[in-house]
Parts: C-alpha cells; structure tokens; sequence
C-alpha cells in the first residue's frame, strides 16, 4: 500500500534570501490553517504537425515554464507576524529601547529580495520553494472569530529535491492571536463605527517574469498599481451612505489591543468605493462598504504599527 499522510501539524518555514532564487535556512515557523503552495510546471505540446506512426497523436513535448504559485493562511498573532508583514509592505522601522517596542510597516517601491519558504505537508514530507515574493496578502477577522491572514506567492522554483524529508518547525513561545473581541472601534472622517467583520487586502500587482535561456520565473516585479482596500460590515449607518454620496476622503483607523500587545490598522486619504445595504428579512439592515486608500506623495495609502515586546520589527 502506498504511503499516506495526513494535515494534522502542517506549518509554513520561511528564510531571507539575501540573493534572490538562493535558498537559505528556514527560522521562522508558523503553524498553518491551509496552504495551496505548490511548484507549477507549464508541459506543452510541441508546435510542429509531426504525428507518430499511427493515430493522429503529438509525438512530444517541452517544458515551457517552471515557477512557484499558491496562498497560504494562518492565525494572525500580535507577537508572529512582522516578517510577513515587512516581506508584504516592504519597509519597517521600529522605536523603543525597551519592551514594549513599537514596529511600524509602511509601503515601499518595492517588496524584500525573496523567501525561501518550506511547505511542511502535516505528517508527510515537506518542499521547499525559493525566490518566493508575497503578491498579496489579506487580513480578515468576523465577531466571534480569530483575525487570520492569507497571503499569494509567485516564486521562482522549487528544490532539486521535489519533496523530502519534513524539517523541525520551532514555534514562538509567546502564542497570542488576534481576537474578534480585542477590536476596537472604526474611526472615520470624525465618526466611529462597531463593526460585524473587516477584511484588508494589500496587492502588489507583482507579475510573473520570464526571460530566454531559463525555464524559472525571474524575480517578480510590480507590473501595475498597487491597491489597498478594506472592507466592512455594519449595521446599517445613513451617515455611511451619505458619505459614499457626497465622496468624503478620510484616514480610516482600526486598532486590536490586548494588554500592551496592539496591531493598528491607518488607511490614508480613504474613500468608499461601495457601499449596499439591502433588505431580505426582518432582521437587522446590514451595510456592506469597502474603502480605497490612496497616495497624496507623503503618505503611501497604509500603515500598519504593531505593539510587542519583539525588539526586531522583521525577527518575529
């Protein structure tokens, strides 16, 4: 009988690379809830109307591109996620000589080098994938749930080896996930909001490269805007909608706190691009919104800022 295994203790390694496509060791772990991480292999026919000896069939085939493609989630954790966060915004700084300290992520020109992430199949083997850049990424939390992340991956391959032996994951021994009950209130143009649920997303617009001589993916480079959006739910608001009328544009905050561990959320120069409210039943109206952060030369759209007591804004 063949060899199975099971998803029970997946988890997701990461290095930086200081050169892209050069792998490096994997020293930071977090424990999965899905990954579709994969290395795609793009096998096509040959052009030519050559067939074999009988039949109508194609005699062979090439390979024509070998990158890697797939998202991952995870629980987002006030004291686990500042790589991921400096790997998705691409600049981070941080204040505090001392615990708490305080890690601020903002956009920059352009993402980190790469990651060399390994893809520990729960009880099976792992893979390992190099030159892993995050497309986007997508921080989503509803009341009475855990705020989990998702982030899209466009790499350049994978290990010779396609899949080994599973490394070691070691953990932080600090495990303090976001909660649904550690947010506060939205604050936009003068006004707050209790929300139902949100969800972030930054995308990068990060394209897929290729170049003659190679079969990889080249580094992943912007080939678009960039776009920044939240969207939330509400119980219905008019002042919502008659600001989604009237094209107000405002910062809009949203902060998680517990105890001196903080993830804010500021989105700069925001507008709504949607706002619906329809009526189905005899509950109560909800209100569907979605902001849009733009640049205004100083500020780049987002920022995020994190409270812990990490004294690296990338090493945790």
């Amino acid at each position: 009988m063949a060899s199975i295994y099971h998803g029970r203790g997946a988890a997701i390694g990461f290095g930086v690379e200081s050169t892209y496509g050069t792998a490096v060791s994997r020293t930071h772990w977090r424990p999965l809830i899905s990954s579709s991480l994969t290395r795609t292999i793009e096998k096509v026919p040959r052009p030519t109307l050559r067939v074999g000896s009988a039949g109508a069939m194609r005699r062979s085939h090439y390979i024509q591109s070998d990158g890697v493609s797939g998202s991952f989630s995870c629980e987002a954790s006030f004291e686990s996620i500042g790589l991921l966060l400096h790997n998705l915004m691409g600049a981070s700084a941080t204040t505090g000589g001392s615990a708490p300290y305080t890690h601020t992520y903002t956009i920059a020109d352009d993402v980190p080098t790469g990651l060399t992430i390994e893809n520990v199949r729960g009880t099976g083997t792992s893979e390992v994938l190099e030159g892993c850049r995050l497309n986007s990424g997508t921080f989503s939390v509803s009341a009475g749930g855990v705020m989990t992340c998702e982030f899209d991956v466009i790499g350049e391959t994978g290990a010779a080896t396609p899949r080994g032996s599973a490394g070691t994951p070691s953990f932080s021994a600090t495990d303090a996930p976001i909660l649904h009950s550690h947010a506060g209130q939205l604050s936009w143009n003068s006004a707050t909001y209790d929300l139902i649920d949100m969800s972030l997303t930054v995308n990068n617009a990060l394209a897929v490269r290729q170049h003659l001589g190679s079969s990889v993916t080249a580094k992943p480079l912007r080939s678009d805007f960039q776009s920044i959006e939240m969207s939330v739910t509400v119980e219905v608001e008019d002042a919502l909608y008659a600001d989604f009328i009237s094209d107000a544009e405002s910062n809009a905050t949203l902060s998680f706190s517990n105890s001196f561990r903080e993830f804010n959320i500021e989105l700069h120069n925001a507008y709504l691009s949607a706002a619906s409210d329809p009526i189905s039943d005899a509950n109560v109206v909800r209100q569907s919104l979605t902001f849009i952060a733009q640049s205004d030369g100083t500020n780049e759209g987002l920022k995020l800022t994190v409270k812990n007591d990490n004294s690296s804004a990338t090493e945790n």
